[in-house]
């Protein structure tokens, strides 16, 4: 499964939009866009991190 893939079903099973995930990471929405599309190519770790703390995951499950 690829990585946008994985995202994007932890956002569906967390019920959560994509505007309400920017302001929960602190970023923007096109940020958060191109992160759930995969446009996001080299996501820096500090993204990740804002990513797994908004959706309340364990920065792992990315990996998984």
């Amino acid at each position: 499964m690829l990585l946008k893939d994985k995202i994007q079903h932890i956002v569906d099973s967390k019920d959560i939009s994509p505007y309400q995930l920017s302001k929960k990471m602190g970023v923007s929405p096109t940020q958060v866009h191109k992160i759930l599309t995969g446009k996001s190519k080299d996501m820096k770790l500090s993204t990740a991190f804002k990513l797994a703390d908004a959706l309340g995951v364990d920065i792992n499950e990315f990996r998984k």
